[in-house]
């Protein structure tokens, strides 16, 4: 009995197994692909820096529509209505940090003081150079810890 009925296929075959098993070439990687400079490091609580002559976007009507009555509803001591009102906002500009302050100043006021002291720190990692928010949010993450301590 013959083994290899065709034994002339047995090189042919040998080539093209081998040649499948060759990895192609490497392309060098064109500069195009490299990502931008100034974007953060994983694990960094900083944004990315922004150009000095890029100005903040403008905030959408509607998100200033929902945060002015977001602050009218914590003023009547309605935390969850006016949290419930930031949510919609965030749905149109999660990136807003006075959104991600009022947030946390309503789960302040309900006594949630892990979420405050997270939500306000997220606020501060979006608030750039704005020195007033981030110190409104270093008080209520102050006053979180206190809350937080006598538990």
């Amino acid at each position: 009995m013959q083994l290899i009925r065709f034994p002339r296929l047995v090189p042919v075959l040998a080539v093209l197994f081998i040649c499948s098993c060759a990895k192609p070439p490497l392309r060098p990687v064109s500069r195009t692909h490299l990502p931008p400079e100034n974007l953060p490091q994983v694990g960094s609580t900083r944004p990315p820096a922004a150009s000095p002559s890029a100005p903040r976007p403008a905030r959408p009507a509607v998100v200033d529509a929902m945060i002015s009555k977001a602050e009218q509803q914590l003023k009547q001591d309605r935390p969850e209505a006016a949290f419930r009102t930031l949510e919609r906002a965030l749905a149109v500009d999660g990136r807003d940090p006075l959104i991600w302050h009022l947030m946390a100043k309503a789960r302040l006021n309900q006594g949630q003081y892990a979420q405050a002291k997270s939500l306000a720190g997220k606020s501060n990692t979006l608030a750039g150079d704005d020195g007033d928010l981030r110190e409104k949010n270093r008080r209520i993450i102050s006053q979180a810890k206190e809350g937080l301590s006598r538990i």
